[in-house]
């Protein structure tokens, strides 16, 4: 909504400019249905705007277009925000101060694992963060949030405190899953809950935003923390510590999440369990977004590991090498908060997230286009690295915006499952590309051309979506 609208109701006393007549334009509101909050989809019934907590939908005639622009009360946001940025921040903390230093941690436990456990370990915790919460969709749908999120927090709590004294390689594996089991349901819930407690696009994109600025400051302080311990052999408190951190998370979300909030309580049937996946392929308006959000998820996966690469590469220097990573944590901060208000005055005048999604893979092949030019200067790299977090701070928080605005008479737990499916898929098969592709073109001393192949990737999908933008969520 503009500037010149605010404070009074949106469409209250303009002026008719599609016949040339000047008078005062009915307001439209008197006659649509309005959707309560919370409550089933589809469910709708009249009722007087009050205390600005409402969304309604400005109906134009003739040439104009007709748009959906719900305003919700700035309170409500605010609310949402503070109960689930909060835990959230002390939750990814805990991650990314283990996550960058997990490898390394993991030899030096009971005297040092193979290099092949290792691997097996990495994997089977990132694919437990990512996708445990597919297997107890049905349990969560009946669950409170509130219990499921600070359950889904103890666990993680637990597998981190457990892991100093796991018993043997398989003990170790064992702490490993159950942290990634918890961190993925409390992940997927605190989702969940912005689309229960929210009903338009603007305002879940203001929140999801949030959440990424949270992860992101996390991303810049915990490798720091993570690594100082490390460097001090201070194994035992640095797991102390993450353990420490998701029991405060844990604690600050029964604290501040409503009790009374199930899933389940409004959809109109359970979730889909496995048979989401059959979802995927075979609805189209869900395949075409789960296809543009995998897309960018595999090129966003690149910045883990082959620009990572990269930057190794080019210097020997720790110090250089971290600064890449830094720099992309801030951006990524800073440029949060202005997109936000942009994105949600965006998304209030009628504009699909599917279309930002679409802009946010346009800039990340432009990065990489970028990197394949100049990539061989620390220079080049450093930009590629600025236009790469400009996409990541367009495409984070729509992600989650568009699967939310599927729900509709999709339960939510089943809609950000599916969620789950895209972004995993992308981000596991980007970070696979990303080691043994781009090690394999440099050997070769083309690495440009694979720099040059995911720009390719980029622009092919936003070429052959952008049309169809209109047509999705």
């Amino acid at each position: 909504m503009g500037a010149r609208d605010r404070g009074r109701p949106c469409g209250r006393h303009a002026v008719h400019r599609g016949s040339g007549r000047r008078g005062r334009r009915p307001d439209p509101r008197a006659s649509l249905p309005v959707r309560q909050e919370g409550g089933p989809a589809g469910r709708h019934r009249r009722r007087r705007p009050a205390g600005g907590q409402v969304g309604y939908a400005l109906l134009r005639t003739g040439d104009e277009q007709v748009s959906e622009a719900a305003l919700e009360d700035r309170g409500v946001i605010r609310r949402v925000s503070a109960q689930i940025v909060t835990q959230h921040l002390l939750a990814q903390l805990g991650c990314y101060t283990i996550l960058p230093v997990l490898p390394v941690l993991l030899g030096r436990l009971g005297g040092g694992l193979s290099a092949w456990f290792i691997g097996v370990a990495l994997f089977a915790f990132n694919a437990a963060i990512r996708g445990a919460s597919l297997f107890c969709g049905g349990m969560l749908h009946r669950s409170r949030v509130r219990d499921s999120m600070t359950a889904g927090l103890l666990v993680a709590a637990a597998g981190f405190v457990a892991l100093p004294v796991a018993p043997g390689t398989a003990g170790v594996l064992v702490c490993l899953l159950v942290a990634g089991i918890g961190i993925s349901v409390n992940g997927l819930m605190a989702r969940v809950y912005v689309v229960m407690r929210l009903s338009t696009s603007g305002a879940r994109n203001t929140v999801f935003s949030a959440i990424q600025t949270a992860a992101n400051v996390a991303a810049a302080l915990g490798p720091l923390i993570g690594n100082l311990l490390l460097g001090g052999q201070y194994l035992t408190p640095l797991l102390l510590l993450v353990a420490g951190l998701y029991a405060v998370a844990a604690v600050v979300a029964f604290a501040t999440v409503p009790a009374d909030l199930r899933p389940g309580d409004d959809a109109v049937r359970p979730p889909l369990r496995m048979g989401i996946l059959k979802v995927v392929m075979t609805d189209p308006v869900v395949r075409r977004i789960s296809l543009v959000v995998a897309a960018g998820l595999f090129l966003y996966g690149q910045f883990f590991s082959a620009v990572a690469l990269k930057f190794t590469q080019l210097t020997e220097s720790s110090a250089v090498r971290a600064a890449a990573f830094v720099t992309n944590a801030v951006l990524v901060v800073v440029l949060l908060i202005p997109f936000s208000a942009y994105a949600r005055r965006r998304l209030a005048a009628g504009v699909r997230p599917f279309g930002f999604l679409l802009a946010g893979v346009g800039l990340f092949a432009v990065s990489f286009a970028v990197m394949a030019a100049t990539g061989e200067t620390l220079v080049g790299a450093f930009a590629a690295v600025v236009l790469f977090s400009i996409a990541e701070a367009v495409i984070s928080p729509m992600i989650s915006t568009v699967f939310g605005d599927l729900t509709g008479d999709r339960p939510a737990v089943e809609v950000f499952n599916m969620r789950q499916v895209a972004t995993t898929a992308g981000e596991s098969l980007g970070g696979f590309a990303g080691g043994a592709l781009f090690l394999t073109a440099s050997a070769h001393n083309v690495g440009y051309v694979y720099w040059i192949g995911l720009a390719a990737l980029g622009a092919l999908v936003v070429s052959t979506q952008w049309r169809r933008r209109k047509n999705v969520s």
